[in-house]
């Protein structure tokens, strides 16, 4: 309380001359890093998370075990309610999954406790990465580490993290690290036109014929910042100069128009950090092919590090070798409908899908065609045997000489 009152008592308003707007598009005035919570007030950064964490909390997680040569789903395990619905904390599945890979991507680590009562889990609680404290030891192979949630130690399998940049499985360096530069100088770009537009102040400069003393210049300014400080309670909205003094406006600079110009560049280089495209957000090119590559270069490399931390933190050791849960990213793979018909027929046609098969693709009934189709004209070989087989003639041939009978 008392340093606020300071801060108020010394506070010193003033306007960036031309070599500190040349700084702001350096990046070499107010602080280089940015925290997470400023980070979210740059419109493309926000957008991005959005785009990535939206798409993926939305996909469905399933649950399959292999039996042999062959993979069966499981749809009776009491963590898929976990991990698509309640999860036991105040977020939802949807929620917790977007602020763990918020977290990650912006600050390179997010944690989950995984509360168990033995063998069972009861629930997964977002842990902000600011309450996580890590102490490693020295060793640079035998890697270990004691994790702590507010001064409270946990055992490492109860501690469920994504990592980017990751060394250590246990930290890592997300964009405010490693483009912390550039973040910065588009969150200090923001604050600039933030504090011009919300002055209210026309720019320019007051002359004067006259020398004024010092209390006429101190009355002056605070006439001048009374005038458009914005209090909707003030009576002084005209400003009277007398004799001798003027007003001359400044129009825009070369370096303010520069300033716009690296807003724009530096949008697109926020999304390409990310991995995504502007023209996914801006609409000039955007078409399902934009969205396709968004979804290879930005959402999947993240749904493999989920997949892993899920099949790590969520599995008992013995259900390792043979359970595995897996993302279902079919619905934001599909092509469009033209792309995956011609596709299906050709499948069908080519005897490597069955009707039935191609529906449930779809999302649509079975009618009980489990077969596969076969061209009376084909002629099929076997190259180990040597052999040719006619289905329209039902006969087999040697192609080293004469007919085979079977």
């Amino acid at each position: 309380m008392i340093f606020s009152k300071l801060k108020q008592m010394f506070r010193i308003e003033k306007r960036m001359s031309n070599e500190e707007l040349t700084d702001v598009l350096r990046g070499n005035t107010f602080n280089n890093t940015i925290n997470k919570k400023q980070a979210l007030d740059i419109p493309a950064v926000s957008a991005s998370l959005d785009f990535i964490g939206g798409t993926i909390a939305g996909l469905p997680i399933r649950l399959y075990k292999k039996n042999g040569d062959s993979v069966e789903e499981v749809t009776d395990d009491y963590r898929l309610k976990l991990l698509n619905q309640e999860t036991g904390d105040l977020l939802d599945a949807h929620q917790l999954f977007k602020a763990l890979i918020n977290d990650m991507l912006l600050c390179g680590e997010s944690y989950c406790y995984v509360e168990h009562e033995r063998n069972q889990i009861k629930g997964l609680f977002y842990v902000d990465n600011s309450n996580v404290s890590i102490i490693k030891n020295v060793d640079p192979i035998h890697k270990q580490a004691t994790i702590y949630i507010q001064g409270v130690q946990y055992p490492d399998y109860e501690v469920m993290r994504l990592t980017r940049n990751t060394k250590d499985g246990l930290t890592g360096s997300g964009v405010l690290d490693t483009n912390s530069l550039l973040l910065s100088c588009m969150y200090n770009a923001m604050k600039y036109e933030n504090t011009a537009i919300s002055s209210g102040a026309k720019r320019g400069f007051l002359k004067s014929k006259y020398k004024l003393t010092k209390d006429m210049l101190t009355e002056l300014k605070k006439s001048w910042r009374k005038l458009y400080s914005g209090d909707a309670n003030s009576n002084s909205d005209v400003l009277v100069l007398n004799e001798g003094i003027s007003f001359e406006s400044a129009s825009n600079n070369a370096t303010e128009n520069q300033l716009n110009e690296s807003k724009a560049k530096n949008t697109a280089l926020v999304y390409n950090l990310f991995g995504l495209s502007e023209s996914l957000f801006d609409g000039s090119k955007s078409n399902h092919d934009t969205y396709l590559n968004a979804v290879k270069t930005a959402v999947l490399p993240v749904v493999s590090a989920l997949e892993c931390s899920l099949n790590k933190f969520l599995l008992l050791e013995r259900e390792k070798s043979s359970y595995f849960f897996k993302i279902d990213c079919s619905e934001i793979l599909k092509t469009s409908i033209n792309d995956r018909y011609n596709s299906y027929k050709t499948a069908i046609e080519c005897g490597f899908m069955s009707v039935d098969e191609v529906r449930q693709q779809e999302n649509l009934p079975p009618l009980g065609m489990d077969f596969i189709r076969l061209n009376l004209g084909s002629v099929l070989y076997y190259p180990t045997e040597k052999k040719i087989y006619t289905p329209n003639t039902d006969t087999y041939t040697d192609i080293q000489g004469g007919e085979v009978k079977e």
